[in-house]
């Protein structure tokens, strides 16, 4: 059964494959909310619905989303405590890359990653082989979930890895109309073929039901939406609807993304508005709304797994000034608080980004000819 949810739970959020450390917050802020725009493909009608079911496994966390290229998935799935995401720096030059942050082979070893979206199978192993192999490239066959699977068995990313008893190997297969993905690091082949053997169909309900507290199934979105506003104060302009909702299970720390960017991108639009008007009162009202969010509780939650939050803060702290102070340099504000991903979530801040949203309307509404 599922528990209740408490704050605190993981490490530093990976932001991407390389885990790479000190991105600019606004990026941050941007890659968060990938994927929350319309437009996307239309998916199959049954997303992959796979659990690892090793001795001692369970699910860690999970996120579905629309992209524009259609349905994505991932789960992540661990042994023993909690596994923190790696903040991998890169160095060296070149001919001679050096990596440091990585974790032991031992804790590397306790999660294995699987993730799903549509597209091409042939693609996307192009696209693997095509990748950087630093200790070069060996394909093999081998069985799971009742199909064959193509398996990297020298995926290693980093030239550090791929030692004795550390080793990365990727598995790719089709289900449902899906790519499906299954990455781990592995001490041998054969401990690979295992991960493969305990990975097992299972209906809705099962799927759900494993899901830890810390994942939103879409049962639960309406009242952790409720949560998450509790002591937020919303702009007139504010409707729940507004907050993106497709149905799918998501990771919570995308759904405080989604809601605390919803408000804090109609507090901006609001000032932005307020500053080109002279309309000092409705922006002394949006500063003094978004100076509450230091005490926004979602965001410190969300602060102990991401950036996210720092990138809200700032914007805040920020917002009477006019600027963004970034690496010794002032930047108008707008366009940075448009990284919250407000275009994507239907609230535009600046001029231009709403008049290119008010054409798209006019566009949908005109009549066929």
């Amino acid at each position: 059964m599922r528990q209740r949810q408490t704050a605190g739970k993981g490490g530093a959020r990976r932001m991407s494959r390389l885990g790479v450390a000190l991105i600019a917050p606004a990026l941050i802020a941007a890659l968060l909310l990938l994927g929350t725009g319309t437009g996307a493909a239309a998916a199959p009608a049954t997303a992959p619905r796979l659990l690892l079911e090793g001795p001692g496994w369970r699910v860690q966390d999970a996120n579905e989303a629309r992209e524009r290229e259609g349905l994505y998935g991932s789960l992540e799935f661990v042994t023993g405590k909690p596994t923190p995401y790696e903040t991998v720096r890169l160095g060296g030059t070149n001919k001679k890359p050096t990596e440091s942050g990585m974790f032991p082979p031992a804790v590397r070893r306790r999660r294995v990653e699987l993730s799903w979206r549509q597209g091409s199978l042939a693609a996307t192993l192009a696209m693997q082989r095509q990748s950087p192999h630093p200790h070069g490239q060996d394909w093999v066959e081998l069985p799971v979930v009742g199909t064959t699977a193509q398996v990297d068995t020298r995926a290693e990313f980093f030239a550090n890895q791929g030692g004795p008893g550390d080793l990365e190997m990727k598995a790719f297969w089709e289900e449902d109309g899906f790519v499906v993905e299954l990455r781990a690091a592995v001490p041998s082949q054969a401990a690979f073929e295992e991960r493969l053997r305990w990975l097992t169909k299972v209906d809705e309900a099962t799927w759900l039901a494993a899901m830890p507290a810390k994942v939103v199934t879409p049962s639960e979105h309406a009242a952790a939406v409720t949560e998450m506003l509790k002591g937020i104060p919303t702009p007139k302009t504010f409707e729940v609807s507004r907050i993106p909702y497709e149905g799918l299970t998501t990771d919570r720390y995308q759904v405080g993304a989604k809601v605390t960017a919803t408000v804090s991108c109609l507090w901006f639009r609001q000032w932005g508005e307020a500053q080109r008007t002279g309309d000092t009162a409705s922006g002394a009202a949006a500063e003094k709304a978004m100076a509450t969010s230091k005490g926004w509780a979602i965001l410190h939650e969300m602060a102990k797994e991401g950036a996210f939050p720092e990138t809200i803060w700032t914007l805040a702290r920020e917002m009477p000034s006019g600027v963004w102070k970034w690496d010794g340099k002032t930047h108008p504000l707008l366009p940075k608080a448009e990284a919250l991903g407000c275009a994507r979530l239907g609230i535009p801040v600046l001029p231009s980004k709403m008049k290119i949203q008010r054409e798209r309307e006019a566009r949908a509404k005109a009549p066929a000819s």
